[in-house]
């Protein structure tokens, strides 16, 4: 899990999650409120995908919440 601050200064977590048919995607979760976001990799393995995270700078993680939609649980 990694945190990170947006354009706004509002505060984010994001994690490694599974997704459909396999693949893998990132939850993106607000820190203050109830906001779920999440957007969807081409990778299948869990490990690539939290090496990916781990790569990602702030200003990526920003690029991708801008991409994402929102995440509805179960």
């Amino acid at each position: 899990m990694r945190s990170f601050e947006d354009a706004t200064g509002r505060q984010w977590d994001v994690a490694v999650s599974d997704a459909s048919y396999g693949a893998q995607c990132l939850i993106f979760a607000a820190r203050k409120g109830n906001e779920l976001r999440s957007h969807e990799l081409d990778l299948y393995s869990r490990f690539d995908a939290e090496q990916m995270l781990l790569r990602l700078d702030d200003a990526a993680l920003r690029a991708l919440l801008a991409g994402a939609r929102e995440w509805q649980p179960g």
